[in-house]
C-alpha cells in the first residue's frame, strides 16, 4: 500500500496526503497492468533503424496493427502495404516513446562492458527481438503492458474509424463532396489519445479529398455551424464555418486549407470577442486555423465550458479567477505564455501570439546520447528559448498595431451584439439545445507530464512506484471531486488524456456515459448570466485585457527626458499674495480631482479572490515565474505589483478624502491578512510559499500591514504584523545566493522590519553570514554585479549602512567604504556619472530607483546617516543626477515618482542641494497633470496594472503625499 514519503511528495504535508490522495489509494491499488501481450510469429527484422531502438519498435507496432487488422478492409485503401507501413511506424515512435529509457537503462545490465559498445548494442537487440522480449517483457512488466495496450487500443481505434467512414460514405458525398468510390489514400493521426486510444484524424483519399474525423460527439462543430448562419444575418461582415456530419458518438468535419499570409487581425478581434461571449476555452493556436474567409474555430467541443468543479468552500461570485477565467483572456484567442515552475523557458499557444516555432514547448525533453551503443543515455533538457523582452521599436509597432486591430474588431463585433442581444441569445439557445461539449478540469500538458514521469524506467519494472507517481494527479485537483481525481487516474493508467463531458443544458459530467460529477450551473445558465449582465463596462474591462495580454510582450519603457531647472526655480508667482492662494486653491482642487479619479479606478475594479473569506484582490499584470516577463492574471500578495500596495495607498486615499470606498476595499485586504496571520491558518502556509522578499514575498505583506495600520491608528494590523516576523525569520542565518537583491531577498525583509519593529536587532549569527556572503560576492571574478539599489553594489551599501544605524558593525563600514572606492574607480564613467555596469563600454546611465542613481543616493544618504560615508558623496550622486536625463515615466520603481521620493527623502538633510531638481520634477514629469494623462490615455502595462511599484497605486500614494507632504509612507524606504 502507498504511504507517504516526501520524495514523491515534496509539496504535500503529511495531513495533505491523508486529506487529498489518501482517499484515492484503493481505487488506485485496483489498477492492474495487461501481461497478455506476446510477440509469436514475427520474423526478426534487420531493416536500417533511423533511431535507436527501432527495429524493436517495429516488432511490437506491428504485432499491435496485426492482431486488430482485418484484411477485409484492404478493399477501402489504395495501396494498403504503404499504408500499414506508415500506421507501423507511427506506433514505432509510440513504443519508442514508452520503452527509450527503459531499453537504455536494460541494455547496461544486460551486456558485457568490455564488449566494444556498438557490438554490444547489436547483440542486445538481437537477443531481445530473437526471444520476443521475453526477458525484458518480465523486467520492465509494467511499461511493457502499459505500451502495448495503448498501442492495442490505438490500432483498434484505426480499425473502427476506417469501417465507420466506409459506413456514411453516402452522407460524406452529400455533406462534404467526396465520391463515395474514392478510396483512402493515408490517415494522418498523431494527435491525443481520448478513451481507449481514440483520436482526431485527417483522412486523405485518392484524389486528394481530405476530412477530418473525430472520435467524438461534433454536436458543438454542428451547433456552431447552425448558429454562424444564424447570426451572419445581423453581423458583417459574415463569419466562417464548418460542414459537418453528425454520426452520434462520433462524426465527420470539412477539412480547410490554412493560409498564414491573410492573418487579419480585425477579424480575429471579432472571433476573440464571440469566443468570450459564448465562454469559449482551449481557442489556441491549433484549434483555429486562419483562411481565406478569415480566423476559423475547428475544435469547438470547448464551447460554453462550466466553471471548474471545486468542492468544500463556494466560489466568490465576484471571484477575480472566475472573471479572469470567463474573459477574452480566458479563451486562448490572445497571446498567452505556458511556463515552467522554474521560469527557464516559456511558449505562446495563444491564436493571435508570435512564435518563431509553434511547436517549442517551455517544457523538459529528452535527447538520446551515444545511440546505437551500450552506452546510450536518456538525457533530459529544457528547451532553449529566448524570454527577453523586446525593447526593438519596430517590434514594439507591430504589437501594438496588431493589438489596436484586434480591440477594433472586438468593439465593432461588440457593438453590433449588444444591441441585438434577444436575438443573439436565441440563436444560441437554438442552435446548441442538444449539444454536448468537453469539460476540461486539467490542462493537457499537465496530463502529459504525468505520461512522461509513468515511462521512466524505475516506474516501468515497479507497480507500486508507477501508482505512487500516479496518484500525484490528485495534487493537480486537491479541491476537486475525488471521483473525478479517480478517473483521470484511470484514463491516464490506459495511456490516454483525459476526457470528460458535459451537455449544455445539464450539471452533470460525464467520463464516457458514467455519471461522475456535477457542477453548480449548466454551460446555458452561466451563458444566459453572461448575456444578462452583459453592459458596455464589459467592453473596458476586455479591451484593457487585450491590450495587457500584448504588451506583455515588450519591456518595460524607460523614456527618459530633459529637466530645465534654471525655468523652474519658481512654478507660482510670488509678488501677488491674493494669486498665490487662488492658484494654491484652485490645484488643491484639481489635485484631489485626480486623487479621487485613481482611487475610483482602483476600489471599482477590485474583486474578491476565489473565497470570500479571504483578501479581495485585483486582475492585473503578474510576473511569469522566473521573472520573465509579464501575464494577465490575480493579483498575489507581494509589495511590487499585488494586492498589498494597492490596499496601502486606498488606506491613505480614502482617510485624504474621506472615501468610503477606499476605505472598505483597503479595510477587507488589511483586515482578512491580519486574521490569516494571526489564526495561522490554512491559508497562512499558502502565503507563506511566495517567499521572504521585500518585494516578492511576505515581507511586504508585513510591511503594508504595519504601515497601513500605523497610518489609521489600527493597532491590530500592527501587533499581526510584528507577531508575524519571528516565523519569517526562522531562516535568516541560512546562507541564501538572493540575500542582497532587494526584490527577492532577505536584506529587504531585514529593513522593513527594523521599520515595523523598533526592538529588533540582528543576531551575531545573521550579521556574520551576511558579512561573509557580501565579500563572496565581491571576489566572485564570475559575477558580473551592477552598481544598482535592487540588485547590484548599491543594495550593499545600503543594506550595512541600515544595519550600522541600529547596530554597529565594523565589518559592515570596512564593506561600504571598499564598495564606494569600487563604484568611483570602475562604475563612474569620464563624465564623472556613475554607470549600471562595469566598464561596458556604452553609455549606461540611470536615473531611476531600481538600477539608477536615485537608489544609490538613498543607499549613500543610509551611508552618510550612519556616519560611514562623507556629506560629499551624497552631493555627488545629487549633481550627477541633474547632468544626466531623467526618467518621465511616472512609476514608482525606475520612474520620475521613484526619482522624486528619493528626493524628497534626502531633501530633510539637504534642502538646497534638492530644491531645483525637486522643483523641476514635480513641475513636469511628477506633476498631477501630467500622472493623470499618461495613466488616463497611456497604452503601455503601467495604466493597466494596479500595482504599487509599476502601476496606478504607486502614482496614487505619490499623489497623496504630494498633496500632504507630512505623509511619510513609503515603500522605498520603508518609512511608514
Amino acid at each position: 500500500m502507498i504511504t507517504y514519503k516526501k520524495q514523491f511528495y515534496p509539496e504535500l504535508e503529511p495531513s495533505d496526503f491523508d486529506k487529498h490522495i489518501a482517499p484515492i489509494l484503493t481505487y488506485i491499488d485496483e489498477l492492474k497492468v495487461p501481461n497478455d501481450y506476446k510477440i509469436n510469429d514475427l520474423n526478426s527484422l534487420d531493416a536500417q533503424e533511423s533511431y535507436p531502438f527501432h527495429n524493436p519498435c517495429r516488432m511490437i507496432a506491428k504485432r499491435a496493427l496485426g492482431d486488430a487488422w482485418d484484411s477485409s478492409l484492404e478493399d477501402n485503401l489504395v495501396n494498403p502495404e504503404p499504408f500499414k507501413a506508415a500506421i507501423c511506424e507511427l506506433f514505432s515512435q509510440i513504443a519508442f516513446s514508452y520503452l527509450i529509457r527503459s531499453f537504455a537503462e536494460d541494455i547496461k545490465s544486460e551486456t558485457d562492458t568490455s564488449m566494444d559498445p556498438k557490438l554490444a548494442y547489436q547483440q542486445y537487440i538481437e537477443e531481445m527481438m530473437s526471444t520476443q522480449f521475453a526477458k525484458f517483457s518480465t523486467t520492465y512488466a509494467v511499461g511493457w503492458g502499459r505500451c502495448n495496450n495503448l498501442l492495442t487500443n490505438r490500432a483498434t481505434a484505426l480499425v473502427d474509424m476506417i469501417n465507420l467512414t466506409q459506413k456514411h460514405r453516402d452522407e460524406i458525398e452529400i455533406e462534404l463532396g467526396i465520391p463515395k468510390t474514392s478510396r483512402i489514400l493515408s490517415i494522418e493521426s498523431g494527435g491525443d489519445t481520448h478513451n481507449n486510444g481514440t483520436s482526431v484524424a485527417i483522412i486523405t483519399f485518392e484524389l486528394g479529398e481530405k476530412l477530418v474525423f473525430k472520435p467524438r460527439s461534433v454536436s458543438g462543430e454542428l451547433g456552431y455551424t447552425k448558429f454562424i448562419q444564424e447570426i451572419n444575418t445581423i453581423i458583417t461582415p459574415e463569419m466562417p464555418c464548418l460542414q459537418v456530419v453528425d454520426c452520434g458518438d462520433y462524426g465527420f468535419t470539412s477539412f480547410v486549407e490554412t493560409n498564414e499570409e491573410n492573418m487579419d487581425m480585425f477579424q480575429a478581434g471579432r472571433l476573440a470577442c464571440l469566443m468570450y461571449l459564448l465562454n469559449a476555452i482551449d481557442m489556441h493556436y491549433s484549434n483555429i486555423l486562419w483562411t481565406n474567409k478569415g480566423p476559423l474555430p475547428i475544435d469547438l467541443e470547448t464551447l460554453f465550458h462550466p466553471s471548474r468543479i471545486r468542492v468544500g468552500t463556494t466560489e466568490s461570485k465576484r471571484s477575480a479567477y472566475h472573471a479572469l477565467e470567463k474573459s477574452v483572456y480566458g479563451t486562448g484567442v490572445l497571446p498567452i505564455s505556458l511556463t515552467t515552475k522554474g521560469g527557464k523557458g516559456s511558449v505562446d499557444v495563444g491564436f493571435t501570439g508570435i512564435r518563431d516555432q509553434r511547436s517549442v514547448s517551455p517544457f523538459k525533453t529528452f535527447e538520446i546520447r551515444d545511440g546505437f551503443t551500450s552506452e546510450i543515455r536518456v538525457v533530459w533538457k529544457p528547451q532553449i528559448i529566448d524570454n527577453t523582452l523586446s525593447n526593438d521599436p519596430e517590434f514594439e509597432a507591430q504589437i501594438h498595431e496588431r493589438c489596436d486591430a484586434i480591440i477594433n474588431g472586438f468593439t465593432e463585433l461588440f457593438m453590433q451584439l449588444l444591441p441585438n442581444k434577444e436575438k443573439f441569445t436565441q440563436a444560441v439557445t437554438s442552435s446548441f439545445s442538444d449539444v454536448k461539449f468537453r469539460y476540461i478540469h486539467n490542462m493537457t500538458y499537465r496530463y502529459e507530464q504525468i505520461l512522461r514521469i509513468l515511462s521512466d524506467a524505475e516506474p516501468s519494472r515497479n507497480l507500486q512506484t508507477a501508482h505512487t507517481l500516479l496518484s500525484r494527479t490528485a495534487i493537480l485537483s486537491v479541491s476537486s471531486d475525488t471521483n473525478l481525481v479517480v478517473s483521470e487516474c484511470e484514463q491516464l493508467w490506459n495511456g490516454d488524456i483525459p476526457y470528460f463531458s458535459i451537455h449544455f443544458k445539464g450539471t452533470d459530467v460525464y467520463a464516457g456515459n458514467k455519471k461522475i460529477s456535477h457542477v453548480p450551473a449548466s454551460p446555458e445558465a452561466q451563458f444566459l448570466s453572461k448575456m444578462q449582465n452583459l453592459t458596455m463596462e464589459d467592453l473596458t474591462t476586455q479591451t484593457n485585457l487585450i491590450r495587457l495580454a500584448f504588451v506583455a510582450k515588450l519591456a518595460d519603457p524607460h523614456a527618459d527626458g530633459e529637466l530645465q531647472l534654471e525655468e523652474s526655480e519658481s512654478i507660482e508667482p510670488e509678488n501677488n499674495k491674493f494669486m498665490v492662494n487662488t492658484v494654491k486653491d484652485f490645484n488643491d482642487k484639481r489635485h484631489k480631482e485626480i486623487i479621487q479619479w485613481f482611487s475610483n479606478s482602483i476600489t471599482r475594479t477590485s474583486l474578491d479572490d476565489r473565497y470570500a473569506h479571504l483578501p479581495k484582490t485585483w486582475v492585473g499584470p503578474v510576473a511569469r515565474h522566473g521573472g520573465q516577463g509579464w501575464t494577465p492574471g490575480v493579483l498575489g500578495y507581494d509589495l511590487y505589483n499585488g494586492r498589498v500596495g494597492p490596499a496601502l495607498a486606498l488606506t491613505i486615499a480614502g482617510e485624504l478624502l474621506n472615501d468610503k470606498d477606499a476605505q472598505s476595499v483597503s479595510a477587507d485586504i488589511f483586515d482578512k491578512s491580519a486574521k490569516i496571520l494571526s489564526d495561522k491558518s490554512f491559508e497562512l502556509r499558502n502565503v507563506l510559499l511566495s517567499g521572504i522578499g521585500g518585494f516578492s514575498g511576505v515581507s511586504g505583506l508585513l510591511w503594508t500591514l504595519y504601515a497601513a495600520g500605523n497610518f489609521i491608528h489600527n493597532d491590530e494590523w500592527k501587533t499581526a504584523a510584528v507577531e508575524a516576523w519571528p516565523l519569517l525569520h526562522q531562516s535568516l542565518s541560512m546562507e541564501d545566493p538572493q540575500f542582497f537583491d532587494m526584490i527577492t531577498g532577505k536584506s529587504s525583509s531585514i529593513a522593513m522590519r527594523y521599520q515595523t519593529q523598533t526592538d529588533f536587532m540582528l543576531s551575531e549569527d545573521v550579521l556574520r553570514t551576511a558579512t561573509t556572503m557580501a565579500q563572496a560576492k565581491l571576489n566572485d571574478p564570475g559575477t558580473e554585479i551592477t552598481s544598482g539599489l535592487t540588485h547590484g553594489l548599491g543594495q550593499l551599501v545600503w543594506f550595512f549602512s541600515l544595519v550600522n544605524q541600529r547596530q554597529e558593525n565594523k565589518d559592515g563600514i570596512e564593506l561600504v567604504q571598499t564598495i564606494d572606492r569600487m563604484i568611483q574607480t570602475s562604475y563612474t564613467n569620464k563624465e564623472g556619472i556613475i554607470e549600471i555596469y562595469k566598464e561596458d563600454g556604452t553609455r549606461n546611465i540611470s536615473s531611476s530607483w531600481c538600477n539608477g542613481l536615485s537608489g544609490l543616493l538613498i543607499a549613500y544618504y543610509e551611508a552618510y546617516k550612519a556616519a560611514i560615508l562623507p556629506r560629499e558623496s551624497v552631493v555627488n550622486i545629487l549633481d550627477q543626477l541633474k547632468r544626466i536625463p531623467v526618467s518621465r515615466v511616472p512609476v514608482l520603481c525606475h520612474g520620475s515618482l521613484g526619482i522624486v521620493e528619493a528626493l524628497e527623502y534626502v531633501s530633510e538633510l539637504f534642502p538646497i542641494e534638492t530644491a531645483d531638481i525637486l522643483a523641476g520634477m514635480k513641475s513636469t514629469f511628477c506633476s498631477p497633470e501630467y500622472i493623470f494623462t499618461y495613466y488616463k490615455n497611456g497604452k503601455g502595462r503601467y495604466p493597466l496594472s494596479p500595482g504599487l511599484m509599476a502601476g496606478k497605486a504607486g502614482a496614487l500614494l505619490h499623489l497623496c503625499r504630494s498633496l500632504e507632504p507630512s505623509i511619510q509612507t513609503s515603500p522605498l524606504t520603508f518609512r511608514n
